[in-house]
């Protein structure tokens, strides 16, 4: 009777740690999506925060004194109406707000340096902000 019992969770445990290895080595598990493929281990969302992140801190929100808004400075409303001004960003608007001002420094802005070649820093900087301050479409 021992003998077939610890045969049988022997079995049991055979037959969960085949399973396990199945699920861990399916191509559902390893083709994530990941930018660099599966090693990486960040997602294509999860980069574009990272480079928003660096975007906003390095353009944006600096200790420089050419910066427009201080590290300081930044907070949750701050973050509300920047995202709200990159959302309408192609909309026509009666008057330039200080925020439309601020986001009109980033890639393709009208008054953003240097953009031949880079991407769109406004989506990034607005994917960071939206996931940071939890701010919703």
């Amino acid at each position: 009777m021992i003998r077939t019992k610890s045969a049988r969770k022997l079995t049991v445990f055979g037959a969960a740690l085949f399973v396990a290895a199945a699920i861990l080595a399916s191509p559902a598990v390893l083709a994530s999506g990941a930018i660099g493929g599966a090693s990486a281990g960040v997602s294509q969302y999860g980069q574009m925060y990272k480079l928003g992140k660096v975007v906003f801190f390095r353009k944006l929100a600096c200790s420089r004194t050419e910066c427009p808004i201080k590290r300081d400075q930044v907070n949750g409303d701050l973050a509300a109406g920047l995202v709200d001004s990159l959302r309408t960003r192609d909309e026509l608007k009666l008057e330039e707000t200080e925020n439309d001002a601020i986001i009109s420094l980033l890639c393709p802005g009208t008054n953003a340096v240097d953009c031949a070649g880079h991407p769109d820093e406004q989506a990034m900087v607005e994917h960071y902000l939206g996931r940071r301050f939890r701010i919703g479409k």
